[in-house]
């Protein structure tokens, strides 16, 4: 029986030069990158929602569970509401960054209903500043958080009543951003592009040699960890150009340390 699947990755930075075809056709090729040596399972891209910008697509074929198992594992589809758990760890980017003051709303691509996870100032504070009594938009000029940015939450409660979930920052991203503070180094982070056509501007302008790594955490979220000394905001004049639509955001140690004193 074949199966339907809709992704937790989101599709958007479009353009009439970047239309939905052109990434979709990437997009398919993404997945058969990832599930390569299943030649009798068959992956068909049915559709992009409209109100969420996720891909819907059908696995037919003998292998369609492995296939399906893989995928899941490496990429991650949408959750149900009911299916959420405490103590669970979800992968999320941040939306409507700053428009509220009691904290930041991560979308973990949770329906029925949608749902936004909160990780509140107070948790934040906590986590990311050793409890200081730092502003949220301090926090967020200082970590340089954008739309989009990926985060790795950790869920601590469900109201199932009044339809609300709070989280915090799971460990496998402050690790991230510990490993950043105290190596004493500047990351990159594009959202808008995949990870072939960031690898692209760094070779172009002669970055690829100033970067330690580029991880991706989503189709279109990716960070490149910079060698010491190396500069995150020269290295974002430089790219920005060969990088339409995208938003980029520099995570900077000295920076963030700042926010600890």
């Amino acid at each position: 029986m074949a199966q339907k699947l809709v992704f937790y990755d989101k599709i958007y930075n479009l353009n009439a030069k970047k239309n939905v075809n052109d990434v979709l056709s990437r997009f398919y090729k993404y997945l058969n990158e990832i599930v390569h040596g299943f030649p009798k399972t068959k992956i068909s891209i049915n559709k992009l929602r409209d109100y969420d910008k996720r891909v819907e697509i059908t696995i037919n074929g003998p292998e369609e569970v492995f296939v399906t198992n893989i995928l899941k594992k490496e990429i991650g589809l949408i959750h149900q509401f009911d299916q959420i758990q405490e103590r669970n760890v979800y992968r999320g980017t941040i939306v409507d960054i700053g428009k509220v003051g009691f904290g930041i709303f991560v979308d973990c691509a949770i329906f029925n209903p949608e749902t936004d996870v909160l990780i509140t100032l107070h948790t934040l504070r906590e986590q990311l500043c050793n409890r200081k009594e730092r502003s949220l938009r301090e926090i967020i000029k200082t970590y340089d958080l954008i739309e989009n940015f990926p985060l790795f939450v950790k869920i601590t409660s469900i109201d199932h009543k009044k339809k609300q979930i709070e989280g915090k920052i799971a460990d496998k991203t402050i690790e991230f951003f510990k490993h950043i503070l105290n190596e004493k180094l500047d990351a990159v982070l594009l959202t808008g592009e995949t990870k072939a056509q960031f690898k692209k501007a760094l070779v172009k302008t002669g970055h690829y040699r100033d970067i330690v790594t580029v991880e991706s955490f989503g189709f279109l979220e990716n960070i490149v960890v910079l060698k010491q000394s190396t500069n995150a905001p020269g290295i974002i004049a430089d790219i920005g150009k060969y990088l339409k639509g995208c938003k980029l955001s520099a995570l900077r140690s000295e920076r963030i340390r700042r926010l600890f004193e």
